[in-house]
């Protein structure tokens, strides 16, 4: 599912068509709406509702009421990803995130941008691939064309663009290996980075 199968994506200008444009009002409403509903029961249906409107979710997933997501059908989550409160996956370009992964909250993923050397700014698809295993923590971006590799921490408030080691601590803006994420991610070790 992870580690690049949104390869097909990567710079290409985002079409648009009658068909898209409705299923994408049709979704602005079901996320500003039924999406939105904070009772427990209600995960199963947002993941139920992502996977409707074309998005690829593995197993025990987890998305909180507040998340927003722009283009589910451009998204892909493996099994057990927890993403938390207030996390914007703009999801135009492709974001895929691999087993494991936690997404802390206010986290913002953008996977589009705009080709400045055209005067018409079309909108460019720029895949965000994210490893097995990696913690997404509070308040960090993860820009266009970001690749993190397995295992790795983005530190809060760190920026992410490009290729970004696997096993790493990456802190910053923009985000750089600042040593080896063994040991962060047990026995509570991770308050100093979350």
């Amino acid at each position: 599912m992870t580690g690049g199968s949104l390869d097909h994506l990567s710079r290409s200008p985002v079409r648009t068509s009658l068909r898209r444009s409705f299923l994408s009002g049709l979704w602005r409403i079901t996320n500003s709406t039924i999406f939105r509903l904070p009772l427990p029961i209600m995960n199963f249906i947002r993941v139920g509702l992502l996977r409707a409107f074309g998005a690829s979710i593995g197993k025990e997933v987890f998305v909180e009421s507040s998340v927003r997501v722009d283009s589910p059908w451009n998204l892909e989550i493996a099994d057990e990803v927890k993403i938390e409160k207030c996390v914007v996956l703009n999801a135009i370009g492709g974001i895929s995130l691999g087993r494991k992964c936690q997404v802390s909250p206010y986290a913002h993923f953008c996977s589009a941008n705009h080709d400045y050397t055209d005067h018409l700014m079309q909108v460019l698809a720029c895949p965000i691939v994210i490893g097995d295993n990696c913690w997404i923590a509070v308040d960090s971006f993860v820009g266009p064309n970001t690749r993190i590799g397995a295992g790795s921490l983005l530190a809060s408030r760190s920026t992410a663009f490009g290729d970004l080691p696997g096993d790493s601590l990456l802190v910053g803006e923009p985000a750089k290996r600042i040593r080896s994420s063994a040991g962060l991610f047990e026995g509570g070790n991770s308050n100093s980075v979350s």
